[in-house]
């Protein structure tokens, strides 16, 4: 891509800024740039920038570095194919000190080249809920495709299953059974997220039987210290039986169990099932919010 510069004034002296890209995995030494340029910040912003896939060896994504002169890396922003389907989720962060110099500008800039030459069929730029991002994105030519809020719990020292249910980890012969609660959940469009998560040797597939049957499952994943619950869906013939409220109060057991330290989901907000997450022990921490280019 072409390099950007910018000129500011510091103690009398002009600084200049230039952009550079580095795919994923990082090295050691710019994924610790990263790290320590964010230090401080929520951890919802070294989510949204997918840290847990700096340095994964087969993860798909880049990152887009703003330097100064002197080799200070003052903002950055991360994108990443979540799925392996050329589908990338990015977003961006500045120092405080340099957010008045359109330097986020360029760094959208330095994503959307990135994310054309790699051929992404489609882009999402997730932030979390602020006016003044909402008013930058809008200025990008993005709008509001929808909003998730971010829960958090405690790991859950003791829970016991109901009588007759399980939760076991998922075996390949239990594929076709699993893929069909999936789709009577949502639709076709989660398979290739099944087959991700089955991919990954970081995300564990786990599966809830009541007497013998299939009636939910959910994938497992661990980032700092942080137990993250995703694709959980329950069967539409076992729903309002609380099988996922009890999903979830095992889901924090387990992370006890692991000496965790909290448990993480995410629901979108017009989601009918929130309340369960809230009646399993959850509580709101944050809302993201998805943007969408005008034109994909």
């Amino acid at each position: 891509m072409g390099g950007y510069d910018k000129k500011k004034k510091e103690g009398g002296m002009e600084m200049e800024l230039s952009l550079s890209i580095a795919s994923f995995p990082l090295d050691a030494e710019t994924a610790g740039e990263m790290e320590r340029l964010i230090d401080g910040e929520p951890d919802e912003c070294r989510t949204l920038l997918h840290n847990e896939l700096w340095q994964k060896p087969f993860a798909k994504g880049f990152a887009v570095l703003a330097y100064t002169d002197s080799g200070e890396l003052v903002g950055c922003a991360a994108a990443g194919d979540l799925v392996g389907l050329h589908h990338y989720e990015w977003s961006a962060f500045v120092s405080p000190d340099y957010r008045r110099l359109g330097l986020a500008t360029a760094l959208a800039d330095g994503v959307r080249h990135s994310l054309e030459q790699r051929g992404a069929e489609s882009v999402l730029a997730a932030f979390t809920e602020h006016s003044a991002s909402d008013s930058w994105l809008e200025g990008l030519g993005y709008h509001r495709s929808f909003q998730e809020l971010q829960f958090e719990a405690d790991p859950l020292p003791a829970y016991e299953l109901g009588e007759g249910v399980e939760v076991a980890v998922y075996e390949e012969k239990h594929l076709d059974v699993l893929a069909n609660l999936l789709r009577a959940a949502f639709d076709e469009s989660v398979l290739p997220v099944l087959e991700h998560n089955l991919e990954d040797p970081e995300r564990h597939v786990y599966l809830m039987r009541h007497e013998g049957k299939l009636v939910a499952t959910a994938t497992l994943s661990s980032e700092d210290q942080a137990l993250w619950v995703t694709a959980l869906a329950v069967s539409p013939d076992a729903q309002r039986s609380g099988h996922g409220q009890a999903f979830l109060k095992w889901a924090r057991q387990w992370a006890h169990q692991k000496k965790m330290a909290r448990v993480l989901v995410e629901v979108e907000t017009d989601n009918v099932a929130r309340p369960v997450y809230e009646k399993a022990g959850f509580t709101k921490l944050s809302t993201i919010s998805y943007w969408q280019p005008a034109v994909q």
